[in-house]
């Protein structure tokens, strides 16, 4: 199985107030060296999408043989495109640097999963009752699954969903699932786990700093 890693690393951090997401640090390295590394373990090759201006700071950090550093997009799905479209391998591993914690174990599980079924992500079940913002109830404990990266998936499948799926004009941010399954393939997912994270505001990191911290104990 020939796996090629794409991580978006090309967020602004507006809401993190640090700079650019993939250059904030934790511990002893930037969230970008994190997913690289944890690339590197299971990847034949990388593709990292980081915002234009800061591709010389991206490359003299991760930049070396068998990762390749690409200008991102202005919205999340169009780098996730662009990231896409530059891909060879007829197997891709989608990673996003604001999920620190993603292990070799869930990775090794989604590869499994997505050499049966076409497509594979981390899922975790809602703990808590949902409500729409009238109040009234959508779902009760365990009956959706809150998505996870990172994903893995067939190129084959994803091209043929982005056959279907015109480029977005802004006014819409696709989910990568919706587009495998315009593609003919339906994701599968794992379990998830609730230390995977996602950094997007201080007391995400906050609680990243924490979990370094519950590792090192």
């Amino acid at each position: 199985m020939i796996v090629q890693a794409l991580i978006q690393a090309a967020g602004s951090g507006v809401r993190l107030g640090l700079g650019p997401k993939a250059f904030v640090r934790l511990d002893d390295c930037t969230l970008l060296e994190r997913a690289v590394r944890l690339a590197n373990r299971v990847a034949a090759s990388t593709i990292v999408a980081v915002p234009a201006s800061e591709i010389e700071r991206a490359t003299a950090l991760v930049g070396a043989e068998g990762v390749r550093i690409i200008p991102g997009c202005s919205s999340r799905s169009e780098t996730t495109r662009r990231l896409i479209a530059e891909a060879t391998a007829p197997w891709l591993l989608l990673h996003d640097v604001v999920h620190p914690f993603v292990d070799l174990d869930l990775v090794e599980r989604l590869l499994g999963e997505a050499a049966r079924s076409g497509a594979a992500a981390p899922g975790l079940p809602n703990s808590e009752f949902l409500y729409d913002r009238s109040g009234a109830l959508l779902h009760g404990p365990e009956d959706v699954l809150i998505g996870q990266k990172p994903v893995v998936f067939s190129r084959e499948a994803v091209l043929a969903g982005y056959a279907f799926s015109p480029a977005s004009d802004g006014s819409s941010d696709p989910s990568l699932l919706d587009i495998l399954e315009r593609g003919g393939v339906r994701t599968t997912f794992v379990a998830g786990r609730s230390t995977n994270i996602k950094i997007t505001t201080e007391d995400d990191l906050l609680l990243a700093k924490a979990l370094i911290e519950r590792e090192k104990a």
